[in-house]
This record gives structure tokens, sequence and C-alpha cells, in this order.
């Protein structure tokens, strides 16, 4: 596919059908509650004929994807506190969404088709900060930004990369451990290692200074760590490595790099809720390192 440049041409290549991948043997990724109930055998893209969440949502369900609808409806003008309960109030706001999208029933409940035109419309209006980027120099442009992996020339070409909570990087021949080092995207301090469905050194760093102060970055399926909770590292700096075989929910070695919401938690965020921008700003540290 080709490369994509903006969070327009990613809401295209997101409701396009899932292509094939150039790893050498099929992938499984995803995290904690976000993953599909049977993984296919790829890295997953989103697309229209596939579920956005893993089940339908309705009035009484909890969890980290209700936490994830919640934010998406507030993202797109429909305000509702983000406690991961679909309430009343969320109800209202699915009927609401829904009667203005034309989806019948506009009912209270979130299937498949509505899933989709409320992912896309937040992609398109973009009015939260978990799919735009925030305000300030992007720091792709700016100093004291790296990319994740390294060494850069091992790594897949753009176009191998997919989105999923943030975005999935393999490294030529499926390379991992100290063939493929993790290290810091910028100063910041390790405040968590271990996520559930990334595997149990998964580090997750907390971004010092600059427009992302504050949030946090996460690298999924790490193994094993390099630094230990509480260490501060700068730019560059190694922190982890891509784990060989089955680290967290994935067959097929690979990093997942992802950043928080405004605000958290740490980890994670919904599916494609904030990994857009994240590509544009790992995409540009990898073609100013040399990738392509």
């Amino acid at each position: 596919m080709a490369r994509i440049g903006t969070l327009s041409g990613l809401l295209a290549i997101a409701l396009l059908a899932p292509s094939s991948v150039a790893f050498a043997r099929p992938v499984a990724s995803g995290g904690a509650a976000m993953v599909q109930p049977t993984p296919t055998h790829a890295i997953v893209r989103a697309n229209t004929t596939a579920s956005v969440f893993t089940r339908t949502l309705r009035k009484g369900e909890s969890g980290t994807d209700v936490k994830t609808l919640q934010t998406w409806l507030s993202d797109v003008g429909y305000t509702v506190p983000a406690t991961g309960y679909f309430g009343s109030m969320t109800r209202a706001a699915v009927v609401e969404f829904k009667t203005a999208q034309n989806v019948t029933p506009a009912n209270g409940v979130v299937g498949r088709r509505a899933a989709v035109l409320l992912l896309a419309k937040v992609k398109a209006t973009a009015q939260g900060s978990g799919v735009v980027d925030t305000s300030g120099p992007p720091p792709a442009t700016a100093s004291g930004w790296v990319f994740p992996l390294q060494p850069v020339s091992g790594v897949l070409p753009s176009r191998d990369w997919t989105l999923d909570q943030g975005i999935d990087i393999g490294m030529t021949g499926n390379a991992c451990g100290a063939s493929a080092v993790e290290v810091a995207m910028t100063a910041g301090t390790i405040v968590q290692e271990g996520i559930d469905g990334f595997g149990s050194a998964a580090p997750v760093l907390k971004v010092a200074s600059g427009p992302y102060a504050g949030r946090y970055i996460y690298y999924g399926h790490a193994m094993p760590a390099l630094v230990p909770v509480g260490a501060q590292v700068t730019a560059g700096e190694p922190i982890a490595e891509v784990g060989c075989g089955e680290v967290g929910i994935s067959d097929v070695p690979h990093l997942e790099i992802g950043i928080s919401d405004v605000g958290g938690p740490p980890c994670c965020p919904g599916y494609q809720e904030t990994s857009p921008a994240m590509y544009d700003l790992v995409l540009n540290l990898f073609r100013q390192a040399g990738g392509q």
C-alpha cells in the first residue's frame, strides 16, 4: 500500500480490507480487551467488514472498550464521562449519535455499523485530543526525539507497518533480542514494566517535557527490559529489546509503540484512538533516520 502521511490518508487505509504484511510468519498482535475473539493471522487492520470492538456494547456493560466508546462520543460532541460503565448517559449519547447518522434502529446499542461510523466520525472531526496531535511544534521535527527501534537499517519499510492500539513495527527477518533494541523516544521516566496483553517486561515511558509532557509511551511485546522502573532516561537510550517468540498477544517478534491520551492512563488507548497521530510522529522520525 502507499505511504500514509496525513490523518485523512490513515482513515482511508483504515477502512480498506486487510492486505498481506511482510512478516516471515503469521502475526497476532494486540492488547488486553481490544483483541478480536479469534485473532486473524496478520497484524490487524480495521476495515468496513470487521468489528471495531470485540463485542456489541449496550447498557450495563463495562470495560476498556466502553471507556473507549465514551471517549469517542465525547470527541465528536456527545459529552459522556469516561467511566468505563455503559449507563443511561452513554445510552442517550448513543441514541443521539445514531439518530444523527441515520443508523437504524436508533437505539442505545453499539453494533458493528454504529462503531465503524463513530470511529470514522472521530477521525474526521477530531475534536478531542485522542486522535489529533497536541498543539505546539511536532516532536518529530524538533530536537530530542528519536525513532524507537535500532538499528534503523533493519526495520521493515513503513509500508509494512500497521495500526492497532499503537503502531506495529517489525524487523527484517523477524529480528529480535539484541538485534532489535528499543530506545527511549525522548527524555522521561520509566514508570511501569509489564502490560496485560503486551508482556511482563513491556516498559512505559512518561515524557518529561515539550508538547507531549506527561503523556505515556508504551513499548509492547518487549523482552527483556534493560532499565528498572524509576529510571530516568534520555532520548536514544536503550530501554528494552524486541521479545523473541510469543511475548504477550503476539506470535512474531515486533514492537507495538503507542502513546496515551492526554491525562492517561499509562496504558493503553482504545483501538486506533491515538495511533494515527503517533504514526505521523514515528514515520517522520523514521524518515529522518534514513528509513523509507
